[in-house]
Order: C-alpha cells, then structure tokens, then sequence
C-alpha cells in the first residue's frame, strides 16, 4: 500500500483517506433552543463518526439544556463550577478534557457543515496551527441586525484587501479547528477575559510562529439571534471593548496588534466633533455639520468597492457600509471600558496572562 502525507495528521491511501480523530468540544450556557440540533450536526458529520469524540461543556444553564445533553448517550458533559463562566473557560476545559490532538471548538449556537471536518484535517499541521471556515446565518432574511451579521461572517481581510479566497488570517472566532499541541504550548485561552478570548488566542498562536488559515469553505450555519437595538448596541460595544483591551495589552510589541484599530475608532468619533467644534468658534457651523457628516459616512463611498469583492448588489453595500459607520459609535464606548477596566496605570506594565493552568480545574465538574 502506498501512503502519502499531505499534511502532519492526514494519510492519504489508494484505498482513501486516513483520518485522524477529534475531539468536538461544545459549549453553552442556558442553549436549549440549539443544543439539540448543534449535537445531532456534529453525528451528522461525513467524517467517521467512531472517530468524534463529542464533549459539551456548560456555564450554569438553568433551562432543560442538561436534560437535552444527558438525552446523547455517547457525549461527555462537562459542567463549570463557577461565578463568573465564561467562553474561554468553557474551552479550555474542554481542550483539558479532550483525548485527541484535533479539537474542533464549536458554539452551541452554531451546526457544523458535513463536509467542513474532512475539509478542515486537510489543511492543519505543520507549521498551520488553526484553521477555518465561512460562516452563514441561519436566518439572514429575518431583520436588518441577521442580514448585515451574514455579510460580516464572510469577509476576510487578506494582502490584496478584502477576500473571499482561502487565505492566511490573522484571527479566527468561536469555531475553529486547532491542533492541542498548538493549545497547551499557549496555554490555552484567557481565563479572565469575558470576551475577546478568539482574537487574544490567535495573536498568541501567530506570535509563536504558527501561521491560522480561513478557508472559502463552509463551516457552520449561526443563528445571531438579535431582535432589537438593545442587543445589538450591547454586542457593537462590547467589540469595542475587545479591541481596546487587546491594544492595551500588546501595543509595546511589533505588530501593535488591534493598535491601528482602536484607533481608528477613536479618531473616527473625535475628528466630526472636532470639525463641529472649530467650525463653531469659527461662526462656520453649517459647513462644518456638511463636512463631520462626510467624514461619520465616509464609508458610503466605499460601497462599489463592497459591492464588487462581496459580490453583492450595490443597494446592499451601501446599506452595509451605512451599517459600519453606526456601529463605530457603540464601539467607542467599549474602547472607553477597557480603558477604564485596564487602568492607565497598567498600560505600561507588562500583563500576566491568566491561563487555566492555575484555575481551571478547580472550577470544573466532570460528569
């Protein structure tokens, strides 16, 4: 038999594919809307279903999400003894708990696509630590919050501009296949960090030399589930808040990593002020209100552009990028909140990474 290595965990025969095992870890918290759904897509997947180890990790749910879990017979239930559960707690316990070097990490929110874990195996190993997909909406026709979602999970950022082609990326979100080797030489995720714990993670996975790939192949369906204002200005300043803390946290290094982007915020709030404030000592308020409008929607005259690399109709990325000049505003709020939660007095100081190394199997019970 003549076997040849396409990547460090996939063996391909003339007989077919060897696959290598994984582990699925899923989390949750009071999901009991998806769980079901989210597990039966993962025994639903066309990879080998004797090689998936499925492991669920809750964060205190207090609906019949345990009941559901405890329903599949062959997944391993991870409960989190703690105040304060969180993702990154969730799967750095899990990864803890898994007995394969894959661990594809899976919201409950989100059902895996059948092909993505064959798709996915392919690529990852050597020096590719992470690696993954497109995401789409379940519903993205449901409201303007679902639509403008769907067309965000699907834009990468690659050297040419924005790209929907299989490229290196510098960050990857909630599901995402990783090699365990790769997690515990980081340290896994950032216990302390209530959010941002996917872009923290792949700066530090890309910071040690290894490289993460976002694939034009799809991954998961994702239900966003925002209905009104209120969640979806909580959720814009909450990213705010992510990328604050994390320029605040890696500034003093070479790639000022979410620097260029906080700042951005920053100034794409403060300068209309500006320009409203000087036109106004100026006796020039009604051209200063024209130019601060220009440059809050500077955007819109990147809507052909949109248009074109999404390929989209043009009516729809002038609606996104009216979208992207909004959500500037929440965001800076959430910048104002890390600053506020770091502390200008830590901004110089180097941080300590709260791993859970130290903490976490004291909060996790294993069922």
């Amino acid at each position: 038999m003549i076997m040849r290595q396409t990547k460090t965990n996939y063996v391909e025969s003339q007989s077919g594919p060897i696959l290598p095992p994984i582990s699925v870890v899923v989390i949750g918290l009071n999901v009991e809307s998806f769980i079901s759904s989210c597990l039966q897509a993962i025994y639903r997947s066309h990879y080998p279903t004797n090689l998936i180890e499925v492991i669920y990790v809750d964060g205190g749910s207090t609906d019949i999400t345990l009941d559901i879990v405890r329903s599949f017979r062959t997944v391993k239930l991870i409960q989190l003894n703690t105040s304060t559960p969180n993702a990154a707690k969730g799967r750095n316990a899990g990864f803890h708990a898994a007995n394969h070097d894959l661990v594809q990490f899976v919201d409950a929110d989100s059902y895996l696509n059948p092909h993505w874990l064959i798709t996915a195996v392919k690529q990852i190993g050597g020096s590719v630590g992470a690696v993954a997909g497109t995401l789409h909406e379940r519903f993205p026709n449901r409201n303007l919050f679902h639509r403008m979602a769907n067309l965000e999970w699907n834009i990468r950022k690659g050297s040419d501009g924005w790209s929907i082609k299989d490229i290196e990326t510098p960050t990857f979100g909630g599901n995402v296949l990783i090699r365990r080797g790769v997690l515990e030489q980081t340290g896994g995720y950032q216990a302390d960090l209530a959010a941002g714990e996917d872009p923290d993670l792949s700066y530090r996975i890309r910071r040690m030399g290894y490289k993460i790939y976002r694939l034009n192949s799809p991954m998961a369906s994702h239900d966003i589930n925002i209905k009104s204002l209120g969640p979806f200005l909580r959720r814009t300043r909450r990213s705010g808040f992510v990328y604050g803390h994390l320029a605040l946290s890696y500034w003093r290094e070479p790639e000022r990593y979410m620097v260029k982007r906080t700042i951005a915020i920053l100034m794409g709030t403060a300068a209309p002020l500006i320009v409203v404030l000087i036109s106004a000592l100026s006796g020039l308020l009604g051209p200063g209100l024209a130019l601060a409008l220009l440059i809050m929607f500077r955007l819109v005259f990147q809507a052909g552009h949109f248009a074109r690399v999404m390929q989209i109709s043009r009516s729809e990325a002038l609606v996104y990028s009216l979208y992207l000049a909004f959500c500037i505003f929440p965001q800076v709020l959430g910048v104002v909140d890390s600053i506020k939660k770091f502390g200008l007095s830590n901004i110089f100081q180097k941080p300590i990474l709260e791993t859970d190394r130290d903490i976490q199997f004291n909060e996790v019970v294993r069922i």
